[in-house]
């Protein structure tokens, strides 16, 4: 017997959304076929299908489980360097210094994923978005938390700041965006009324 005919549904999918991750990411969604993902996963196509009966329903799977994970890692990061004396907002930056001088990346998956428009449906840029507000409403948490009278725009203001950090980082393969996004994150924060 082999060993995809003995994997359990949690487990098949587990290596399914893995395989997905890896290719999805480095490749794009457009430059993976299902066959890759049967492959990578080690999984029957039939248990594939039977788990996500199109592509589409793969790359929503996907993108939810991108999502999940990389929230957490991304909040236990920052928790991380808030334990060791950061400033909320200004450890959110460590954490992406964490992400960014790793060997795989590759940028945010979710901005990536919406520039194949052609790959993804309103279902997937729902997705998307919900990353997205999910992540100002934790940088809200975190204003709030340092900040009790935080303006309202800081919180999305510090979300833009980390994006186009990330997507300069994946462009100029370099960790130098990071500098500029930490000085224009500390005069935003210094112009903030006591």
């Amino acid at each position: 017997m082999s060993p995809a005919a003995t994997q359990s549904p949690a487990d098949a999918q587990r290596a399914i959304l893995d395989a997905a991750d890896g290719l999805f990411y480095r490749r794009g969604i457009g430059g993976v076929a299902m066959s890759d993902v049967r492959d990578r996963s080690a999984t029957s196509m039939r248990r594939l299908y039977t788990l996500y009966p199109s592509k589409h329903d793969l790359v929503t799977g996907w993108l939810q489980d991108r999502h999940d994970r990389w929230m957490r890692w991304f909040t236990g990061a920052v928790d991380r360097h808030v334990a060791a004396g950061s400033d909320g907002l200004m450890a959110t930056l460590d954490a992406l210094e964490e992400w960014v001088t790793g060997p795989d990346y590759r940028g945010c998956a979710f901005i990536n994923s919406i520039a194949e428009a052609a790959e993804i449906t309103d279902g997937h840029r729902a997705v998307i978005a919900a990353h997205k507000r999910d992540l100002i409403e934790h940088l809200t948490t975190l204003a709030l938390r340092d900040r009790p009278n935080a303006p309202v725009w800081l919180a999305p203001s510090v979300g833009v700041v980390l994006d186009g950090t990330i997507v300069q980082c994946a462009i100029f393969e370099s960790t130098a965006p990071l500098a500029a996004a930490r000085e224009a994150l500390q005069h935003l924060l210094d112009s903030l009324p006591s």
